[in-house]
């Protein structure tokens, strides 16, 4: 019980960071794949005089990706036509431009104002309000949690270092005493980085813990399709040894700042 009160205050603030991490590592990891799939259902239709191939649109723009002809038939398939050649000659040709990743707003227009320099192009459909609408949500949602989670790791840390003054105000004596018999610094702050590191530790295990419950449990019945589908992307192996280090990282720093600050007073 006694440990229990000791390391709380440093082990809550700690995990409410490591949270925030790894709610952020997941998020990025779900999103990048959603964003991949955005790009892929969203296309450009040209409507072109002249026939056109692949090398001829991407000596237009850098973005595009792949280019698909579609049938001349498909593309009007309301309107009657005879089966003449003059007809088909006539009739411009369609085709449905895939580009390489999901671009901002200027960039799309950049896009459009590169391909209607062709003479051969008579007509380009970028769908802009859609696509707009889309990826201002998709942003703006990224943003809002970035910023949150930044915000939160800010008062955690403080929240950390506080803890931090705390210990080190209760081994002030011995680190005085051991300064007097000329220990390094280093040396005389190894209490209080010991004591960090464990808690770092046992943090980084609780925060890792929660995500595989959260996982095992909680998602794999939810409704939600773009969580069903990434199940296994919420939590890796390989995000334990991120929490871990992030944590380690955040209290030694904090170590160094209060006893920098001590030794200057």
């Amino acid at each position: 019980m006694k440990f229990i009160k000791r390391h709380i205050s440093l082990i809550f603030p700690l995990v409410a960071i490591l949270l925030g991490l790894e709610f952020f590592i997941v998020f990025d990891r779900t999103t990048d794949t959603y964003e991949k799939s955005l790009s892929s259902d969203y296309s450009i239709m040209i409507v072109a005089k002249d026939e056109m191939s692949i090398d001829d649109f991407k000596a237009l723009d850098k973005h595009i990706l792949g280019v698909k002809e579609l049938p001349k038939p498909q593309a009007l398939k309301n309107i009657y036509l005879e089966k003449s050649k003059n007809v088909n000659k006539a009739i411009p040709n369609f085709y449905e431009i895939k580009l390489d990743n999901l671009l901002g707003i200027k960039a799309l227009e950049e896009v459009q104002k590169n391909l209607s320099e062709s003479k051969s192009i008579k007509r380009i459909e970028t769908f802009h309000s859609t696509y707009k609408s889309q990826y201002e949500l998709f942003t703006f949602i990224k943003f809002s949690f970035g910023t949150f989670i930044f915000f939160m790791a800010i008062i955690g840390f403080f929240l950390i270092v506080k803890q931090m003054e705390v210990w080190n105000f209760m081994h002030a004596q011995r680190m005085k005493v051991m300064e007097i018999f000329g220990a390094s610094l280093f040396l005389r702050s190894k209490v209080l980085i010991n004591m960090a590191v464990l808690d770092a530790v046992i943090s980084s295990i609780l925060t890792s813990a929660m995500f595989v419950s959260l996982q095992k449990m909680w998602i794999s019945d939810t409704q939600m399709e773009i969580l069903k589908e990434h199940v296994s992307d919420v939590f890796l192996f390989s995000d334990f040894f991120i929490l871990l280090f992030a944590s380690i990282v955040v209290v030694l720093i904090a170590v160094f700042l209060v006893v920098i600050n001590v030794k200057e007073e």
